[in-house]
């Protein structure tokens, strides 16, 4: 029993800049109890991901004990338990771990760390646009508008008596719009990149694009206007809440309705009647635009009656929380602790 209360679990967020390592104590029902470590390791400063690691092992703070499992949140492709980082020179090895470390380890992408933690927010962490009932075991849809745009499909899984996350790369699908302004806008990123995604008008950049597209001789209805484009998707949104850049207002609002749009594209493919969640960094800057009903508008619009209908049945949330995804990677870890648990039992 003693071991059961004294079980521990790594946690990291690895980055292009920063590896974020968090321990968890666990209580003896393996759920956790204690942040008992937190550390920011620059990746410049580690020749290989291994070398971070060994850093983090080797603080007094785990001198005690050593902990049981690991979860690794990498941003790029994951192959059967193994992250390239070609941009670090690293490698994220489950099997390295193990075999060095004596670890049960686990690598997932970023976005799949998100999915797993939304099953575990909080009424606290959610802001809700769309208040319809929940399926506690309903499929749930999960995009996240940032650098990128992530998107992912919840399902349940009854045997293991939880969700699993079905990584997506829907966002590269070709962007669908909405009206003469969006089939412009369409057309203005053809020319530019010669396919329009989701992802190239529903992302950081995807903002600075249609701002740009704003400003076109074809379009433009702000006299004066500076046609350089404002390159940090920050101002742009800081501009069109502070009222001081109509264009830049008009920019958001097209973008928000983008997103709206596209979570009610996946509510549809996956008939998600466990809720369509948005995480990233974007909307949680921009709730007071968000309330203004733009997002919810584009989410349950379609010419289907029927299809009006599903949606109406379908809940759509903004993830306040923004370590939504370090909250997923913990639970992978626990879920690999209380895996190898279940293995022992089953043997003896």
């Amino acid at each position: 029993m003693s071991s059961r209360r004294s079980a521990s679990v790594i946690v990291a967020d690895i980055g292009g800049t920063n590896c974020r390592f968090q321990v968890w104590q666990l209580d003896d029902v393996l759920r956790p109890s204690r942040l008992a470590l937190e550390k920011f390791l620059p990746t410049k400063d580690y020749a290989t991901f291994m070398d971070a690691l060994g850093a983090l092992l080797a603080d007094k703070a785990l001198a005690q004990q050593k902990p049981q499992s690991a979860a690794f949140a990498c941003a790029g492709p994951v192959v059967k338990g193994r992250c390239e980082m070609t941009n670090l020179g690293w490698t994220v090895d489950a099997a390295e771990v193990e075999k060095v470390y004596d670890i049960k380890a686990t690598v997932l992408n970023d976005f799949e760390a998100v999915g797993y933690g939304v099953p575990v927010l909080t009424d606290a962490n959610l802001l809700v646009l769309h208040d319809a009932p929940v399926d506690d075991q309903g499929p749930k849809a999960v995009l996240g508008p940032g650098t990128g745009l992530g998107e992912a499909q919840l399902f349940w899984d009854a045997d293991l008596g939880n969700y699993r996350v079905l990584p997506s790369e829907g966002a590269h699908a070709t962007f669908a719009p909405r009206g003469w302004k969006q089939r412009a806008l369409q057309a203005h990123v053809q020319n530019e990149r010669g396919h329009c995604s989701v992802e190239r008008v529903g992302c950081g950049d995807g903002l600075r694009r249609i701002y740009d597209f704003l400003g076109t001789d074809e379009v433009s209805q702000y006299p004066g206007r500076d046609l350089t484009c404002k390159k940090d998707p920050a101002e742009i949104s800081g501009a069109a809440l502070d009222g001081s850049d109509p264009r830049a207002a008009e920019a958001l609002d097209i973008f928000l309705s983008i997103i709206g749009a596209e979570a009610g594209q996946m509510a549809l493919r996956g008939l998600t009647t466990g809720g369509v969640y948005i995480c990233g960094g974007i909307f949680p800057k921009v709730l007071d635009r968000v309330k203004m009903g733009g997002v919810l508008e584009a989410f349950l619009w379609r010419e289907s009656r029927f299809h009006d209908k599903v949606l109406k049945r379908i809940p759509l949330y903004v993830v306040l929380e923004e370590k939504v995804g370090l909250l997923g990677t913990r639970e992978q870890a626990i879920r690999l602790l209380l895996q190898e648990r279940e293995d022992i039992a089953n043997s003896t």
